[in-house]
């Protein structure tokens, strides 16, 4: 892997968020167009891009990598998830603000901006190691995601299945179907969900500019707790996870996906679920802007990093 070449690709996908941004400042888009093409990327798009990346043939290769992948995404789940619980019990926000916190600082955008970037690193396989990475993500995030959020003061809380259900989770479901069996889908609709999956690059690219518009920039800047964030979020955690993996012989591929994964920006789904339970949708939004800022600068160290 050439580092130049692989920062072009990547530059050229923040390139679409400042087109994103700008389409939105001159209202070639609102809020209620970036809403809906928020539902044709998660609804339609991501899922199609899901099923057409699994459908290759497997091998023992394959296999013993799904395994590890899966395994290390468990694992590094996990840990965070305990580090994110004792971090916030030593800030001094309100509850509503700690719960956001907690979701930005565990779930990172390796949806809109992971699988972009990830590709544009390993345009062959990556889309696929990076969506069997992230089936324990979507499960723990439609879980205990959703758990913090409707978690009262009291601990109260309620989970449904409604709540689990996703197109994105079906489409793993079949993808895995597909990967198992080995059937073949007719061209015509493997065709299909091969245009419709690469429409997912520049449509995430766009959302995530903007999404970006309605941020108060200079409260932003003097919020520590946004530092503090984005130090964890994008410096010190995919830094921790780097030198750990290095530690074992994994499959290269598998231990750069990994890393890459976990140093995404916090996720622009905390707005979304803030906004539907309740949270501190000010904040979450906040907290995705300056962590996907940053993330320009941050991200070329770590591609730097895997690829020496």
């Amino acid at each position: 892997m050439q580092f130049t070449i692989i920062m072009n690709q990547i530059l050229v996908l923040f390139s679409m968020i400042f087109v994103g941004y700008i389409i939105r400042k001159k209202d070639i888009i609102n809020k209620e167009i970036n809403q809906g093409l928020s539902s044709i990327l998660l609804e339609v798009t991501l899922p199609a891009l899901i099923i057409s990346s699994m459908m290759i043939k497997i091998n023992t290769e394959l296999i013993n990598n799904i395994k590890i992948i899966s395994l290390l995404s468990f694992i590094l789940y996990s840990v965070i998830v305990l580090l994110t619980i004792f971090i916030t019990n030593f800030l001094s926000l309100s509850h509503r603000r700690k719960t956001v916190f907690k979701f930005l600082l565990i779930f990172g955008n390796v949806g809109y901006m992971g699988y972009p970037v990830i590709n544009a690193i390993y345009p062959n396989y990556g889309i696929f190691y990076a969506i069997i990475a992230n089936v324990f993500y979507n499960f723990l995030m439609f879980t205990y995601g959703v758990y913090i959020f409707i978690q009262n003061e009291d601990n109260s809380n309620q989970i449904s299945l409604k709540n689990l259900l996703n197109n994105g989770l079906i489409a793993v479901a079949i993808g895995f179907l597909l990967l198992i069996t080995g059937w073949q889908l007719p061209k015509p609709i493997a065709g299909a969900l091969k245009s419709l999956g690469s429409m997912t690059f520049p449509l995430s690219m766009l959302i995530i500019g903007s999404s970006l518009t309605n941020v108060n920039l200079k409260s932003t800047i003097k919020n520590f707790h946004f530092y503090l964030l984005s130090g964890l979020r994008l410096l010190i955690i995919p830094l921790i996870i780097y030198v750990a993996l290095s530690q074992f012989e994994l499959p290269s591929i598998v231990e750069n996906i990994s890393i890459i994964l976990f140093s995404m920006p916090a996720a622009a789904n905390a707005v979304i679920f803030a906004e539907k339970f309740e949270g501190d949708y000010n904040f979450a939004s906040e907290g995705v802007f300056f962590t996907t800022l940053l993330s320009l600068f941050t991200i070329p160290i770590f591609v730097y990093l895997i690829t020496l």
